[in-house]
């Protein structure tokens, strides 16, 4: 029975202590102010411990101090104190000069939000380097920077540069930043692991851009680059220079572009490229220019899987206006898709495919495409050695057009249907289809009501139709 009573005692008086402790770890996290407390942003950096919050005034912050600022590995928080508007690192175009830098395995509990960055010159990550560290980057504005790098698929990034990261960037907007590979973000996997021959199907981490806008950037709004695996959701990726996004070499992304508007890209826009398998879902593709593939680029033992997008009122200058597929090991999976409007200079106005694996359309909607050669302008397939399958689609022009120099026990073509879909209003943008239509039960209009972008400021929801008018 004492012992008892003792032990309880004990029990008792260690739980206190322990919540005592605990309280004063809450009790005694900092919160230092810049420039009240520390004069520059790296000193209240350099002071602060694990768990402290670093409040940055509003102002223009820049020189020593102010800029290449180092979280030095720590577990803070650096806010500005009322957003990126009035809180500006301003790295004034001195060469070797960026942003913020995260190199010593920062975790996603390192957070940096509220602040626009411009000006910084670098060769990799003209606005922020995050080198084996994985920060949470929210509500920024990366504008105006430049990354320097100039070898051929060498590292760029002009806003963003990330290797080996997971990363976390928030309701950022990313624009008018300048790189050869990048120019808005830059993420790039494994070197170790790839230069080592290991398998670059198993990529190194997840990273993350959520909610975000890559626009006006000249090069790629977003490249992703040996063995990275992307996460990449409710983004607008528009005007950008080169691609929207592009995958190359051994991207193995195990989630999709997601609920994304890509449009007015002046060299596609998407592309996925060099052994990578890229998937994209409930996303708006429309409005982009390319010699091949405007829309939607799959190439060079790439394969894609493409699932309830409208792709829409792309042009080739070459082939595929919508899609093209040029995938000698690869393959391609496109449903529920709308795809309308597109235009190719030579074949392939709604979608051109060459795949040595497998090609299959199936449950969507090709319809009012041009194109200028072999009366493609819906679709055209040239496929030497795999399987085609086709059906279940609301095609336009002769269904026995669609497939060129196949043998026929590789080919199905079926349940196809010849019909105008009955677009509400094609010319204003809006492709949903009205009840009576003969292509209800196919395409991606069924989920265009509920298809948005959410944009960084206000978290403003446009629709389809609201984005068409604005043109």
């Amino acid at each position: 029975m004492r012992m008892t009573i003792k032990n309880n005692i004990v029990y008792v008086f260690t739980t206190i202590i322990l919540s005592l402790l605990f309280y004063n770890v809450l009790l005694y996290a900092a919160e230092i102010h810049v420039p009240a407390d520390r004069a520059t942003i790296q000193a209240g950096i350099d002071v602060a411990q694990n768990g402290d919050t670093v409040i940055v005034a509003n102002g223009i912050y820049t020189g020593e101090g102010n800029v290449n600022i180092d979280f030095k590995g720590k577990q803070i928080a650096v806010k500005s104190q009322n957003g990126a508007k009035l809180t500006i690192v301003d790295c004034e175009g001195n060469p070797d000069t960026r942003g913020f830098i995260f190199q010593n395995n920062e975790t996603n509990d390192s957070l940096l939000e509220g602040f626009t960055i411009i000006n910084g010159i670098h060769e990799m990550g003209g606005g922020i380097f995050c080198d084996n560290a994985s920060p949470t980057i929210k509500n920024c504005v990366i504008d105006s920077n430049q990354a320097t790098a100039d070898k051929s698929n060498g590292p760029g990034g002009g806003g963003i540069y990330c290797l080996n990261s997971a990363a976390v960037i928030l309701e950022s907007t990313i624009t008018n930043n300048i790189a050869k590979y990048g120019a808005g973000v830059f993420f790039e996997g494994c070197l170790e692991k790839l230069e080592k021959d290991d398998d670059p199907t198993e990529p190194c981490q997840d990273i993350s851009l959520v909610n975000c806008i890559i626009s006006y950037n000249i090069g790629d709004g977003i490249y992703c680059y040996r063995g990275v695996r992307p996460d990449i959701r409710d983004c607008t990726v528009s005007h950008n220079e080169w691609r929207g996004i592009a995958y190359n070499y051994a991207v193995y992304a195990n989630k999709p572009i997601f609920n994304c508007v890509i449009e007015h890209n002046s060299s596609g826009g998407v592309s996925s490229t060099q052994y990578c398998i890229m998937y994209i879902e409930k996303s708006i593709i429309k409005d982009n220019t390319a010699r091949r593939g405007a829309g939607i680029y799959c190439g060079t033992a790439s394969s894609v899987y493409v699932s309830y997008c409208v792709i829409a009122e792309n042009v080739a200058t070459h082939t595929g206006g919508g899609i093209e597929v040029k995938s000698s090991r690869g393959d391609a999976t496109i449903e529920f898709c709308t795809i309308t409007r597109n235009r190719a200079n030579e074949e392939g106005g709604g979608l051109f495919v060459r795949t040595g694996t497998s090609f299959v359309l199936s449950n969507s909607i090709v319809w009012g495409n041009d194109a200028d050669i072999n009366h493609s302008e819906a679709f055209i397939a040239q496929q030497f050695f795999g399987r085609i399958t086709v059906k279940s689609n609301d095609i336009n022009g002769r269904i026995e057009d669609i497939v060129l120099f196949f043998q026929p026990e590789v080919v199905t073509i079926e349940n196809n249907i010849r019909e105008d879909p009955l677009f509400i209003d094609a010319e204003g943008g809006n492709f949903r289809v009205k009840p009576n239509s003969p292509a209800y039960a196919i395409g991606a209009h069924l989920i265009l009501d509920g298809l948005v972008s959410v944009s960084s400021v206000g978290k403003q929801v446009t629709l389809w139709g609201d984005i068409k008018r604005q043109r």
